[in-house]
């Protein structure tokens, strides 16, 4: 099978579009609505924004306004947005008053999988997010709940009916990421994280490479401590490994600070850990000194 392409992706997300639309009300065409009258699903797939990109497209809006009508549904006395979050803030930023949008009557379910669509075309999505989207569209094109697809998959590998892998392989085809098999043996692993690992990968501040490291340490104390030197002084993933392994049990206390004393250890350490590091190392030297001059003397 073809290795999917950028554009068998956007070919899905049409196709997958599609579907859900011939179970919704006919689309009512592009209107401008108020800003100040779309609020947020408390739902939405996306959580964390970057900020450089969000001002890079804050300009853009600036220059040639929304190019793509974002996708709402009525709430109340206004409109609650499914997808084009990044488009309404970036909108908000350039100082609009107005946006251009798509009006849809859509169930909970049905605004689940649009979001989850529009989501799956991000140039930045990340493996958790790939993984949260697709078990939010397999679930609504097999009808069971999001929580039992992963079960379902695995069933699958060891156990597999007909009728189940076909329509498996009709999503997965139409998704343009590859085979379900790959998805449930390669891709899922990531909900296997620790809970505080997954927030941080939601918020944005832990990306998958180090959070995949941290998760490998199964101390949950040592885990916590290298979880929060790796936010604060940038760990590296070779880092986090070295730091996680035990220490050996034959090395004095000298020879682990031996270990430990090097320019790089330094220099990712925060401006306030740093200064006091060299502290203590100015004042250990001070300290060895003296004691060897005093040794001369003696002598």
């Amino acid at each position: 099978m073809p290795k999917p392409t950028r554009r068998n992706r956007a070919d899905a997300f049409g196709s997958l579009l599609g579907a859900v639309e011939q179970t919704t009300s006919a689309p009512a065409g592009v209107t401008s609505v108020p800003l100040d009258r779309i609020t947020v699903r408390s739902r939405q797939p996306r959580r964390h924004f970057d900020e450089a990109s969000l001002a890079a497209l804050a300009e853009s809006v600036r220059e040639q306004g929304v190019l793509q009508p974002v996708l709402l549904r009525v709430s109340g006395e206004g409109y609650e947005l499914i997808a084009g979050e990044r488009r309404v803030r970036a909108a908000r930023r350039a100082g609009l008053s107005e946006i251009p949008a798509t009006v849809r009557e859509v169930s909970d379910e049905e605004a689940d999988v649009l979001a989850a669509l529009e989501n799956l075309q991000r140039e930045d999505l990340n493996p958790l997010d790939e993984v949260e989207a697709t078990l939010t569209i397999v679930a609504r094109d097999l009808g069971v709940p999001v929580g039992e697809v992963v079960p379902l998959l695995h069933a699958q590998r060891r156990t597999p009916q007909p009728e189940t892998v076909e329509r498996l392989d009709r999503i997965f085809l139409r998704l343009g990421r590859g085979s379900w098999r790959s998805f449930a043996s390669n891709k899922v692993g990531v909900l296997r994280f620790p809970p505080e690992l997954l927030d941080l990968m939601r918020q944005g501040r832990l990306e998958y490479t180090r959070a995949a490291a941290l998760a490998r340490v199964k101390d949950a104390d040592l885990r916590a401590a290298l979880t929060r030197q790796t936010l604060e002084d940038g760990l590296t993933v070779r880092e986090i490994g070295a730091r996680a392994k035990p220490q050996p049990s034959g090395k004095t206390q000298l020879e682990r600070v031996r270990a430990l004393l090097d320019e790089r250890a330094l220099a990712h350490l925060g401006q306030e850990k740093r200064a006091r590091a060299q502290a203590l190392i100015t004042e250990l030297e001070v300290l060895l000194e003296g004691s060897g001059s005093r040794k001369t003397r003696r002598s």
